[in-house]
């Protein structure tokens, strides 16, 4: 297994939807957009313009941000991939993951990564469960769709 077998076409994909999920998700006139505002202490109904600077390097972090999970999310499912093809362990020679077998990974990736950090973010920096809900669901939806980018694709 080496880097250029990932599906570098889905990883790019999968970050372009993550910003364009994130731009809708954290929109002021979108309902989860409307919380995470609020709960950042600002009235979605008139929010702030960032400095040019600030938001250069937001984005910047964020598709770096992205990137990152969306790469070691493709690399886990080629392992799993892997092992579905294993015929020493009952796999199937040839066996190419379906929809539901990323949807799954997407799943568990995001129950054993984003929702105990989420969870710690409710518990150790008082954040209030809305906005848990708010980004938690931000990355269940992206993993999901990065899930069916890498099926399809």
């Amino acid at each position: 297994m080496n880097f250029g077998d990932l599906n570098w076409l889905a990883i790019g994909l999968a970050v372009l939807a993550m910003m364009i999920l994130g731009f809708v998700w954290y929109a002021p006139w979108f309902p989860t957009g409307k919380v995470w505002a609020r709960n950042m202490g600002m009235d979605p109904k008139n929010m702030p313009k960032p400095p040019g600077g600030k938001m250069a390097v937001s984005m910047t972090l964020m598709v770096i941000g992205s990137f990152l999970m969306m790469f070691v999310f493709a690399h886990t499912n080629m392992v799993y991939q892997d092992a579905f093809r294993n015929t020493d362990t009952g796999g199937t020679e040839g066996y190419e993951l379906s929809i539901v077998d990323t949807m799954t990974g997407a799943v568990f990736t995001w129950l054993g990564f984003i929702v105990p950090l989420s969870l710690n973010a409710v518990a150790f920096e008082n954040k209030p469960w809305s906005m848990f809900f708010v980004n938690a669901g931000y990355y269940l939806v992206g993993l999901l769709v990065a899930g069916a980018l890498l099926a399809s694709l």
